[in-house]
């Protein structure tokens, strides 16, 4: 059977509306043996295309759902304790994973959202995919059949509480984007799910959806299940189209989008603007979708948004004109005001409007940082100790039976337990803020160290920034608004000398309130200190210190690179600020990977 009769059959036997390319690819993918990852926002497909491509090539398929507390052992297998009393480590008593099932049976491994499992369940897959074998202590290698396959799916990079696959692991997949549908493909997906029910219903509600997506308010639309959820409510709710679907609406939509922190307006009023903007248009024709004329303009006009730059002047022009909704965070505009804010706030004369400006420009430095960044994650460490009532960690198995053999009674306390947990850090960050660094740079590096300490949660981190003197922002047990924070960056004037000795024994010293004994400290500066000691002995106070040096015309990379080397740590060059929040993401990981430090104080 050729590939585009394939497709129709998977279409047929799934009641798949469109994908042709899409299931055309992922045939040709996993016909030919490769690994498959499907990647897309919310509500797309990901799974159903999946598992129809999976039971269209009768394999058997099993299913893993991505979850940050899974383990190594949960996928590959484990040994049942009351087996091995009595028999021992026999194969009898191994209950094999769905890792394990699925390459004894030459079938389908599907990992639904991939990206949300720890990096050791990750690392486990390597060996599988790549030589189609795994070792399992006390049973030994298990050799895949013909036919085996790892089918992913990932939500993009830029969700919240996703991990970045490893380089390693990305390298074995075949990637397979997939969007949103066309208009008339969600229309026959919803009238495919409620055939009774009305054309007009089924158009206005897939409108209503597909509206969510583009509006300024909304950071996150929503899919087209979100439509199906409004034209089935709607009918219940009332006879009447507009109050149904207005109230389907209002049920259906909050769950399913993600509003814009900058947003002036609730869910609830964008929700209502957008069920009026549709029942503005006439109704639409049997057999076809709502006709909004206005549509295209709009995509137009967001489009010659991008491609504007606008100079400072223009900048203050869009504030004193009240010309705001263009400056959202998410957008060119919002980041330029960012940039320019020192020059802001020396042109503008109205306070109300610098702080407006200053509004924009935090949220819009935030939302930079994300963005860069993407999905973050620590590494985890295992520690094992008695179980407690309550606990949901993982049994191990054979330090559990030796404590039984030892002791010759079981009781609770006899339990012991595995707890993947990510290593506690505490982070003294230094900013350089003598003449290279404006307001606007020190803001950026505040918000990575902030957004990280905030997304990987076992982060403390405190902030001192520098001159002639240090001066800190913000304690390490201190807790602080990120806005907060970034706010007096954005205001802060860099000039004066540069005492980078003082800046990190003030840091040292900070730490000494930390409760953990993971200590690192992350010096950001050109290196040119023009008062002050040689920086290089009070470096050497510190356990871990990493120097990210800001590339300049008078930038000093062996004063950089002794600080470090004085600190037991490396120095890391950047070329533009963007740079900040992946390589702070770098330090913290390979500080958190290594063995906690034993150097004296």
């Amino acid at each position: 059977m050729s590939l585009p009769d394939e497709v129709r059959s998977i279409q047929k036997e799934s009641r798949i509306v469109g994908r042709e390319r899409e299931l055309e690819k992922a045939l040709a993918a996993i016909e030919s043996g490769k690994h498959l990852m499907i990647e897309g926002p919310v509500g797309v497909g990901k799974t159903i295309l999946a598992v129809a491509v999976a039971r269209h090539l009768k394999r058997p398929m099993f299913r893993v759902d991505g979850d940050e507390r899974y383990t190594e052992q949960k996928l590959s297998g484990w040994f049942d304790p009351p087996v091995v009393l009595e028999k021992g480590y026999v194969p009898d008593a191994f209950i094999p994973g769905p890792l394990t099932s699925a390459m004894r049976e030459g079938g389908v491994l599907f990992m639904n959202e991939m990206n949300r499992m720890p990096e050791g369940v990750q690392n486990i897959l390597l060996p599988a995919m790549d030589e189609g074998i795994i070792e399992i202590p006390k049973i030994g290698t298990v050799r895949a059949k013909n036919g085996f396959v790892l089918i992913g799916t990932q939500n993009p990079r830029e969700f919240v509480a996703t991990t970045a696959l490893s380089e390693a692991l990305s390298d074995r997949f075949e990637l397979l984007l997939l969007d949103y549908q066309s208009e008339s493909e969600e229309t026959e997906i919803v009238r495919k799910q409620l055939p009774d029910t009305s054309h007009e219903t089924i158009a206005r509600a897939i409108w209503i959806a597909r509206r969510t997506r583009d509006h300024p308010s909304i950071r996150r639309g929503a899919s087209v299940r979100a439509a199906a959820s409004i034209a089935q409510l709607s009918e219940t709710f009332s006879k009447d189209l507009y109050e149904g679907v207005g109230k389907a609406a209002h049920m259906a939509l909050p769950t399913r989008i993600e509003m814009r922190e900058e947003s002036k307006k609730t869910a609830d009023e964008v929700i209502e603007e957008i069920v009026s903007e549709c029942f503005a248009l006439p109704p639409p024709e049997q057999g076809r979708p709502l006709v909004d004329k206005s549509e295209p303009e709009r995509r137009k006009a967001r489009e010659d948004e991008r491609e504007r730059r606008r100079d400072v002047t223009e900048l203050v022009g869009m504030l004193e004109q009240g010309d705001f909704d263009g400056a959202s965070p998410g957008n060119d505009i919002g980041w330029a005001i960012a940039q320019n804010y020192s020059m802001l706030r020396i042109t503008l004369k109205d306070h109300a409007l610098l702080e407006l400006a200053k509004r924009i420009a935090v949220k819009a430095t935030i939302h930079r940082v994300l963005q860069l960044l993407g999905p973050v994650s620590m590494p985890t460490s295992v520690s094992r100790e008695p179980f407690r009532l309550g606990d949901d960690a993982e049994i191990d198995v054979e330090a559990t039976l030796e404590e039984i053999v030892e002791r010759g009674h079981v009781s609770p306390e006899d339990l012991i337990v595995e707890r993947r947990e990510p290593r506690r850090l505490a982070v003294a960050m230094m900013l350089d803020a003598s003449l290279s660094m404006t307001g606007d740079k020190l803001a950026m590096a505040t918000a990575a160290i902030a957004v990280l300490a905030f997304r990987l949660k076992t982060v403390d981190f405190m902030l001192i920034t520098f001159n002639d003197r240090p001066m800190v922002i913000k304690r390490v047990d201190q807790a602080r608004r990120l806005d907060d924070l970034i706010s007096d960056l954005l205001d802060a004037r860099a000039g004066g000398y540069t005492n980078i000795d003082e800046a990190l024994r003030k840091g040292k010293e900070g730490l000494l309130r930390a409760e953990t004994r993971d200590q690192v400290g992350i010096l950001v500066t050109d290196g040119n200190y023009t008062v002050g000691e040689n920086p290089s002995k009070a470096a050497s106070m510190y356990r871990r210190l990493f120097v990210i040096m800001t590339e300049s015309h008078d930038c000093q990379p062996m004063t950089c690179e002794d600080i470090a080397r004085s600190g037991g740590g490396h120095m890391y060059s950047v070329s533009s600020f963007d740079e900040i929040p992946r390589v702070l993401y770098k330090v913290l990981r390979k500080v958190s990977q290594g063995s906690p430090a034993h150097r004296a104080q």
